[in-house]
């Protein structure tokens, strides 16, 4: 059974980008990276350094021996490259080819870090320690534009639902001020709203008596 049948029927109309036109059977079975031939990925074999300490003067010592490498990682720290962004790039390239494990990568990122700085503040740059966290406010019109590309029937209802709300608005409003400005609302005049006092109208009648 399909878990979402009108989903494949309409696959084509979508973009290629858009969560609906996704198989939702397009996607490895479970345990099967346990089918693979043992150690045919590199992290997949036991790791050359078990060691932190080992694991750094491997980096330092690949970093010192290499003008090239050296000089391109000094340029990084000149134009102010995060130290962050530089450590988590070795930790990882080092877990990919093998080198170490998670663990160590994880650890092994402290003693990078007081070696970069080390090394910017010897070389005279202004220290970047961390990447900037950037936390963006999502607005109205980023998930407008956000439903717009990827769910463009959604977007459509939305609208059209959003016209409605301001049409029905208008229309209370109109109403309320033609009530407002209708003549059974008119406030009563002065004379309409105080009374005649009762000496006033005695001498009316006795002066119409005589």
């Amino acid at each position: 059974m399909l878990l979402n049948p009108k989903k494949v029927n309409n696959q084509n109309q979508y973009d290629k980008r858009s969560p609906y036109s996704m198989d939702p059977f397009d996607a490895p079975v479970p345990g099967q990276s346990l089918t693979d031939e043992p150690g045919k990925w590199p992290w997949d074999t036991p790791p050359k350094f078990t060691n932190v300490d080992d694991a750094f003067e491997h980096v330092v010592f690949k970093i010192d021996s290499n003008q090239e490498l050296e000089d391109d990682l000094d340029k990084f720290l000149m134009i102010g490259t995060p130290v962050e962004s530089i450590v988590n790039t070795i930790a990882f390239t080092g877990f990919a080819n093998g080198d170490w494990s998670p663990d160590i990568a994880e650890l092994l990122k402290f003693p990078l870090s007081a070696y970069f700085a080390v090394r910017a503040k010897d070389q005279g740059f202004d220290l970047v320690m961390f990447n900037k966290q950037d936390n963006p406010t999502v607005t109205d019109e980023t998930i407008l534009e956000g439903l717009k590309e990827n769910n463009p029937e959604a977007h459509a209802d939305l609208i059209e639902s959003l016209i409605e709300d301001v049409d029905v608005a208008q229309q209370e409003l109109f109403t309320e001020e033609e009530e407002a400005g209708s003549f059974l609302n008119m406030p009563a005049t002065e004379a309409e709203a105080e009374p005649v006092p009762e000496e006033a109208m005695l001498m009316i009648e006795e002066g119409g008596m005589g």
